[in-house]
C-alpha cells in the first residue's frame, strides 16, 4: 500500500519556509532557489542548465519533448519517494516536480538531513541526476499529515464536523493539512474551540481552501465494440444501455499470469457480465451488448477499482489515431504531466486529453468529503488541466490515466474516478495503479 501524504488541491503556501541553502552531494541544495549545477549533467555531459518555462510552454511541449524533459525529473521523485515512503519517514513531508525551472522540491521537517535524504534516494537508484534536487522546510512529516487527514475523513463521515467538507489532504509543501470547504474565512472560527477545537486536536497546522465537489465521471466510452484481447480504453456496459465505463489497467495476476482488467469500482456491481457496446457507435440506447469481456469478482472501494475475469487482454492504451503500448507503471507526483483515453471525451472531439498537472499527489475523496458521485471514500490523485483545459467528461470513469514516455511508449498511473461537475471541465482525481496492483497481487500485463 502506498503510504505517502494525501494531498489537497492547492499550490504552495511558502510563507515561512525560507532556509539558508545547505551544501550537499552532487550539486543539490536547501533552500529556495534554483539547484546548483556544478560541473556537467547527468543526463546530457553538458555544462548547460534546463531553460526555464512556464506551465504553459510546458503544456505546449511535443509529446516526445514533455517525456524528454520530465524523464529525469520522474526518476529523481521516483527515488525520492520511495525514501520518503520507507527509511527517511521521519523528516519526508512530500515533494513536488516542477518542470518549469527543471527542479524536483522535496520537502523535510530538517533541512539538516538533506544529504542523508539525498544519499538515501541515491540508494534506491544510483542513476538519479541529484542536482534536480531542493530542500524545503516541512511543517509536518507524511505521517503526521496522513493520520490527520484520515481522522478529518473520519469525522466527516459520521457527520461530526460543524461545516460541509469538500476535500482533505496535505498541503502540496507539508505546511500543514489542508481542507477545502465552502467558506475559508468562517472555518477556523466554525472549527475553533468553541465548537469542535479541530486544530488542536489534530497537532498539525491547518489550511482552509476554497472548496468545490467532484462528480463521477462514469457516462461514455472511447472505443465502441472491441473484441479480445481487450485494451485500456474500450467500452464497457452490463446491459447494452446506458453508456457504461471504460477498460483501464490491462493486467495479469501475479500468481498465475491469469488475465484480468481492472475499471473503476463504482461502475458495475460484483458478478456483473461486462461486455462491450454494439451497433451504432455512440448509440447507447440501443440495448446491445457486444463482446463479453469478463465478470466482476471483487471490489476495493479505497481505491476505487473493481476486478474484471474473463477474456485475455493486452497492455495497450486507446489513443488519437491507434493503440499506444503500456511498458511500465508508477505513482504519480506533484507536478508531472499525465493523459487518459476516457471515451466520452473522444466522441466529444477531445481524443487523448493530455497536459493534465498533478497538483495533489495523494488525497481523500469521497461523498461527505468533495465526492458525491462515490458512495465510499477513495484515495487518489488530483490533477488540473493547465490553461483550464479540457480534462474529462462523464463516460471517462475507469480510463488509463497514462504518461507520455520517450520513444512513444506509456506509463501507466492508474483509473479515472472523478473530476470536476460539468463535461470538459479541467479537473480530474484518479487512484493508482500501483496502489491497486499491490491491493490485487497484479502486474501489468507484459503482452502488448
Amino acid at each position: 500500500m502506498r503510504r505517502k501524504v494525501v494531498a489537497a488541491r492547492f499550490g504552495a503556501l511558502g510563507a515561512g519556509l525560507l532556509v539558508a541553502a545547505v551544501v550537499l552531494p552532487d550539486g543539490a541544495q536547501a533552500g529556495t532557489g534554483t539547484p546548483a549545477r556544478a560541473g556537467t549533467s547527468a543526463r546530457t555531459g553538458m555544462p548547460a542548465l534546463a531553460a526555464i518555462l512556464t506551465d504553459a510552454q510546458v503544456a505546449a511541449l511535443s509529446p516526445d519533448a514533455q517525456a524528454v524533459r520530465l524523464g529525469p525529473l520522474r526518476a529523481v521523485a521516483n527515488a525520492v519517494g520511495a525514501a520518503g515512503r520507507g527509511v527517511a519517514a521521519d523528516v519526508y513531508g512530500n515533494l513536488a516536480i516542477d518542470a518549469g525551472p527543471d527542479v524536483v522540491t522535496v520537502y523535510l521537517t530538517d533541512t539538516g538531513q538533506a544529504a542523508r535524504v539525498s544519499a538515501q534516494a541515491r540508494a534506491v537508484d544510483p542513476t538519479i541526476d541529484a542536482s534536480l534536487i531542493r530542500f524545503q522546510k516541512a511543517a509536518a512529516t507524511h505521517a503526521a499529515l496522513d493520520a490527520a487527514a484520515q481522522r478529518v475523513v473520519a469525522l466527516a463521515d459520521a457527520g461530526k464536523l460543524p461545516m460541509r467538507v469538500d476535500m482533505v489532504g496535505p498541503a502540496a509543501d507539508a505546511s500543514g493539512l489542508q481542507i477545502d470547504v465552502d467558506n475559508p474565512a468562517a472555518a477556523p472560527a466554525a472549527f475553533g474551540p468553541s465548537t469542535t477545537n479541530l486544530a488542536a486536536s489534530l497537532g498539525v497546522p491547518i489550511v482552509y481552501r476554497q472548496g468545490r465537489s467532484s462528480q463521477a465521471k462514469a457516462w461514455a466510452n472511447t472505443k465502441w465494440d472491441d473484441s479480445s484481447p481487450f485494451i485500456g480504453g474500450d467500452a464497457l456496459t452490463g446491459g447494452g444501455t446506458g453508456h457504461g465505463c471504460t477498460a483501464g489497467l490491462p493486467a495479469i495476476r501475479k500468481s498465475d499470469k491469469h488475465p484480468i482488467m481492472v475499471t473503476a469500482a463504482h461502475c458495475f456491481g460484483v458478478g456483473t457480465k461486462i461486455y462491450t457496446h454494439a451497433g451504432t457507435p455512440g448509440d447507447y440506447a440501443n440495448g446491445l451488448k457486444g463482446n463479453y469481456v469478463g465478470t466482476v469478482t471483487a471490489r476495493v472501494q479505497e481505491w476505487d477499482a473493481e476486478t474484471i475475469d474473463g477474456a485475455n487482454n493486452n497492455a495497450d492504451e486507446s489513443d488519437t489515431t491507434g493503440w499506444m503500448r503500456l511498458t511500465s507503471f508508477a505513482y504519480s507526483y506533484n507536478g508531472d504531466y499525465v493523459c487518459h483515453d476516457g471515451q466520452r471525451s473522444y466522441f466529444m472531439g477531445h481524443p487523448t486529453p493530455c497536459n493534465i498537472k498533478v497538483t495533489n499527489q495523494d488525497m481523500y475523496c469521497g461523498p461527505s468529503t468533495g465526492c458525491p458521485g462515490l458512495s465510499y471514500t477513495a484515495r487518489g490523485v488530483w490533477g488540473d488541466a493547465v490553461n483550464n483545459g479540457w480534462g474529462a467528461a462523464g463516460g471517462d470513469s475507469g480510463a488509463t490515466m497514462f504518461a507520455v514516455e520517450p520513444g512513444g511508449v506509456r506509463q501507466a498511473r492508474g483509473l479515472l474516478s472523478d473530476g470536476t461537475p460539468g463535461d470538459g471541465t479541467p479537473g480530474v482525481f484518479w487512484t493508482e495503479a500501483t496502489d491497486i496492483f499491490d491491493y490485487y497481487g497484479l502486474t501489468l500485463n507484459p503482452q502488448t
